[in-house]
């Protein structure tokens, strides 16, 4: 990662910063106002890809035993943080860097290309999150569109790339679209893109995937010293009101990051970092969460089938769904009766569908079918 100067790195970070929250707390807002009018069996939410079952028994009581620590930084549970994830991935602690979920890596990451005034590749549409950043420090966006399929397009976003690109952006499983690229065809992608253009691999949802963890980049980042992979608690293991997540990068893109994250590591705190070190050892809440979430999708997927409307097969834990067949405004309807769903701009001829507990995703089936056309 290329040299920036400190005052143009803080001055852009608060301006990047400061355009996302005020973006993202009117949503927030506008979902509490929802639920504190609710009283048809509660709010159903199912636009924000939340596990419904999390966080791990294991991880709330290790924050009830650490939250009489919270007068000390997290250092040290930081370490012993790096140290398992490092065990666990073959690597070394210096590969990893803690944050405040996988938001901030894509913020340090987006910030940096804008500084430099380069361009970020991405295909499109996928989450948006580092876009944002970016284009507000300066970058330009450069989208290349999906497969006919809402796959992510590998060979064409290498066609795409240009003296310009500085970053290549690939959501894996894709969010909003909820598909999977081929392990290997990403391995050769990443392989065959030039050494100066780095490559953001956002596993958010991986453990939903077919090939779960073992479909990871992580292993290739000493071989890739351009590769940066991002994870989070926040959708697996149920945390995502605890933010915490990280990087997975060659120590030289680690270091980098480090110096110019806004709370050298420390922005996150003891409670959600116990968590995550309860949770991670936790496998078999783990692996019922992603069962469960298989349950909840068939059911989506049966309705879908019996009304003729289609759908994505899904790598992660909601569904993209064509909405053609839904009256248009089927979104607000939901939400009047406190059933969110997600239908973001950029999302022409299609919703979004968290998978919630079974029980709500049979409410949702019945809720919605009144809406459907024809």
């Amino acid at each position: 990662m290329k040299d920036l100067t400190r005052r143009k790195w803080l001055q852009n970070s608060l301006l990047a910063s400061s355009a996302f929250l005020i973006s993202g707390s009117q949503t927030l807002l506008a979902d509490t106002k929802l639920k504190s009018d609710s009283t048809n069996n509660g709010l159903i939410r199912l636009n924000w890809n939340e596990n419904p079952y999390g966080p791990s028994p294991r991880a709330i009581q290790a924050v009830n035993d650490v939250i009489v620590n919270s007068n000390r930084y997290p250092d040290a549970l930081i370490a012993e943080l790096k140290e398992l994830l490092a065990s666990d991935h073959g690597l070394q602690k210096i590969n990893f860097l803690i944050t405040a979920g996988s938001t901030e890596v894509l913020s340090l990451l987006g910030q940096h290309v804008g500084l430099m005034n380069g361009e970020i590749l991405t295909p499109y549409p996928s989450f948006p999150t580092m876009l944002r950043f970016g284009e507000t420090c300066g970058a330009s966006i450069r989208k290349v569109d999906l497969t006919v399929d809402h796959k992510i397009d590998l060979k064409a976003v290498l066609d795409a790339i240009s003296e310009k690109t500085e970053l290549i952006f690939i959501c894996n499983p894709n969010n909003p679209t909820s598909t999977e690229v081929d392990h290997e065809e990403l391995v050769s992608f990443c392989k065959s893109v030039p050494s100066e253009v780095l490559i953001c691999v956002d596993e958010a949802y991986i453990e939903y995937s077919k090939n779960g963890l073992k479909g990871s980049m992580a292993p290739y980042v000493d071989e890739m010293s351009n590769l940066v992979i991002c994870r989070t608690f926040s959708k697996a293991y149920g945390m995502a009101g605890l933010r915490i997540g990280y990087a997975i990068s060659h120590s030289d893109n680690i270091v980098a990051m480090a110096i110019r994250h806004p709370g050298w590591e420390l922005s996150t705190g003891v409670a959600p970092v116990a968590a995550a070190l309860a949770s991670y050892n936790d496998v078999g809440f783990l692996n019922k969460c992603i069962s469960k979430n298989e349950e909840g999708r068939q059911i989506v997927y049966d309705a879908m089938d019996r009304w003729g409307i289609g759908y994505s097969p899904s790598s992660t834990n909601f569904i993209y769904v064509e909405s053609s067949r839904f009256q248009k405004d089927v979104v607000s309807k939901l939400r009047k009766e406190n059933v969110l769903i997600t239908k973001w701009p950029d999302m022409k001829d299609h919703i979004r569908i968290s998978i919630g507990k079974p029980d709500e995703m049979r409410i949702f089936v019945n809720r919605i079918e009144q809406y459907v056309i024809g």
